[in-house]
Parts: C-alpha cells; sequence; structure tokens
C-alpha cells in the first residue's frame, strides 16, 4: 500500500477484507483515505469521508495486480474525536486494503 504523503499518522490499517462491511475511525480535522482491490468490480467507500472518498475500478485477480487509489479531505465532514462510520461497498469476492490517516492527536 503506498505511503502517505501528507505526512498524517495512521488512525486505522491497513485493514484488508472482502465483501462489503463498515468500519469506525476517530476524526481529525484532515484525513486521508488509501483504498485498493483485487478481483472484478468496483469498490466505493462511503461516509464522512465522502467528499474525498470514491471509488476504484479493481484489478483482474489473474493477474496479481492491486489497483489503489488515495483521497485526501482538508475538511472532514465530522467533528475531530467523533467516531464516524464508512461504509466499504464491494462485491463478494473482491479483496481490499484501506487506510486511514488523520491529523496526529494534539
Amino acid at each position: 500500500m503506498p505511503l502517505d504523503t501528507d505526512n498524517l499518522t495512521t488512525v486505522l490499517g491497513p485493514v484488508t477484507g472482502s465483501g462489503p462491511t463498515t468500519l469506525t475511525v476517530t476524526a481529525s480535522r484532515s484525513m486521508s483515505l488509501t483504498i485498493g482491490c483485487i478481483g472484478k468490480g468496483r469498490l466505493t467507500v462511503k461516509g464522512a469521508l465522502s467528499a474525498a472518498a470514491g471509488a476504484v475500478l479493481c484489478s483482474d485477480a489473474s493477474r496479481s495486480r492491486d489497483a489503489f487509489a488515495r483521497y485526501y479531505c482538508a475538511h472532514v465532514s465530522a467533528r475531530p474525536g467523533e467516531q464516524i462510520k464508512l461504509r466499504v461497498l464491494t462485491g463478494t469476492k473482491t479483496t481490499w486494503d484501506i487506510r486511514v490517516d488523520g491529523d496526529p492527536a494534539r
């Protein structure tokens, strides 16, 4: 998984899973979301990072390549310290990786 380039601290992950799920993270002022997947179809992440979160078209598992995308959100639509949910939407046979980075605790 690519490194965070905004000097943010990892607050979740990287987490690997398959199929749809919901993850919970603690909000900070600025956050980034890095997602990757292998399999068929699309990986979409929805939630308070929706302004930054998006989707990535997964690569073909037979080629042993992951597809990665990184989204940066300078102003999270949640109060710092608030628990926010991220909904992972994808097919049941799609394997994904997610990492969330945020401002270090002050």
